[in-house]
């Protein structure tokens, strides 16, 4: 019976942090399939249902996480697709002939098509984080802290690709999108003139998720409906577990990198926007600073690992800045302000290389400066 329950899988300890280090920077064993090694983590940290997955099976989890994400995003642009035909008017009239009734009631219209839509498409978004973090804990990462880091990329390819694009998409570009695929060189134009039709949109979304997302942080209805929940069903019987949790990393950190997103497109376009945004921030920095200190337990220690994906999604959003500036600049018939930006692409894009060469290793592999 306890060689059945025997794992495949040794922590190794050492009796210096040198030596350890040492290690940890060289390869075992001339054949890498034989020894598959990885720096350990901290024991609180550990995922330990994953250490029984062998090796092998490992790929195929993460395919299939990878397809399961990418099916809830395609599934998704339907009610985003809902949600932008109630921000527009005169297409919710037409496919539901019976809204023509919010005319006769004065300024419910502006209402419902100012923040209905925001505060819907907010309310499905809620739901996401956490069916992200499910399907990262069946790939097979050995750590929390990983599954986390995984499921806030998918988050936040999720969010970019539904709340940004696909609101673009179904909201202004949905009649030119042959057109786009038929002539490449106009999609900067395209891009620019959805971009500046749908401001009104994000200033309302960037609203809404500051006013309702930020309450709902402070209130956390949906962690107390859980914890009410476990009671009531599993939970029953068993000792009362403190209500503490760790701060969600995978929930906040892609939809505050959306908001950056949001702010540095519309900054070029829509610098009306930048104020809202600057009070979105100040208000959602006293609400986490709250969170972080008397509401959530740290579970794991992060040592900087989430910096290098805020920075990839900061350089995500000032790639689609650059690309919208070019855009709108050949909108304003002015194609030499246009071509000027193109170089900056590229440097943008060269200095992100740089980057990646001198710094990103520093966050994988600890110095022996450091262990010593």
């Amino acid at each position: 019976m306890l060689h059945e329950k025997e794992l495949p899988v040794a922590f190794v300890t050492f009796k210096s942090r040198l030596g350890a280090a040492l290690v940890v920077h060289s390869q075992q064993h001339s054949n890498p399939l034989l020894w598959i090694t990885d720096d350990a983590p901290e024991p609180r940290d550990v995922s330990w249902r994953n250490l029984a997955i062998p090796v092998r099976v490992l790929p195929l989890c993460n395919f299939g996480v990878i397809v399961a994400a990418s099916l809830l995003t395609i599934f998704f642009a339907i009610p985003v697709t809902a949600v932008q035909g109630i921000a527009k008017f005169e297409k919710l009239k037409k496919w539901f002939p019976p809204a023509m009734a919010l005319q006769l009631i004065p300024g419910l219209s502006s209402v419902i098509t100012g923040y209905l839509p925001s505060a819907v498409l907010n309310l499905f978004i809620y739901i996401v984080p956490f069916a992200m973090l499910g399907m990262a804990k069946l790939s097979g990462c050995i750590s929390k802290s990983r599954e986390e880091i995984k499921a806030c990329n998918m988050v936040f390819y999720f969010l970019v690709g539904n709340v940004f694009f696909w609101s673009l998409l179904s909201g202004s570009l949905i009649d030119e999108i042959g057109e786009s695929f038929t002539h490449p060189k106009d999609i900067p134009s395209h891009l620019a003139r959805a971009v500046s039709a749908q401001a009104d949109f994000f200033v309302t979304y960037i609203l809404t998720d500051g006013l309702s997302g930020f309450s709902l942080e402070i209130l956390q209805p949906g962690l107390l409906c859980w914890d009410a929940i476990r009671s009531c069903t599993y939970g029953r019987g068993k000792e009362k577990t403190p209500y503490l949790y760790s701060l969600p990393y995978f929930r906040i950190i892609p939809v505050v990198s959306l908001s950056v997103l949001i702010g540095t497109v519309y900054a070029v376009v829509a610098p009306l926007m930048l104020p809202f945004l600057i009070g979105y921030f100040l208000l959602g920095y006293a609400v986490y600073i709250n969170q972080i200190e008397d509401v959530y337990e740290t579970f794991y220690d992060t040592c900087g690992q989430y910096w290098p994906y805020i920075n990839h999604y900061i350089l995500v959003a000032i790639i689609l800045m650059q690309i919208t500036m070019i855009g709108l600049f050949g909108l304003k018939s002015k194609p030499a302000a246009s071509f000027s930006t193109i170089p900056l692409l590229v440097l943008t894009l060269m200095f992100n290389e740089y980057c990646k060469m001198r710094f990103l290793p520093a966050f994988h592999l600890l110095s022996i400066q450091v262990y010593c």
